[in-house]
């Protein structure tokens, strides 16, 4: 489980994947193209952020035609004991960080 924990917290050292992540907070589910257009990177390297926070088991993708929808893995991090709404929102002198 440690290598799991650790997985997670690799994934979530970008400041890009923190904002993606707070971006998906509260929603159901995001269409790339939407979070496409709150970032100004491209989508290559979009897909990047994405497959890191997949790959460790953070995000959920599934594909609908040729759009892929994502969403927060919460019942992976509940069961490692992770509260990714408190992390995500983690403030320094009253500002995220």
């Amino acid at each position: 489980m440690s290598k799991q924990i650790v997985s997670v917290f690799k994934a979530l050292s970008d400041e890009t994947r923190i904002d993606i992540l707070r971006l998906l907070l509260g929603k159901k589910e995001i269409a790339c193209q939407e979070l496409l257009s709150n970032f100004p990177l491209s989508q290559p390297t979009l897909s990047h952020h994405f497959n890191k926070l997949i790959d460790a088991n953070i995000l959920n993708e599934r594909k609908e035609g040729v759009n892929h929808i994502y969403s927060i893995n919460y019942h992976y991090l509940q069961k490692l004991g992770i509260d990714i709404k408190k992390i995500v929102n983690l403030k320094k002198g009253g500002e995220l960080i």
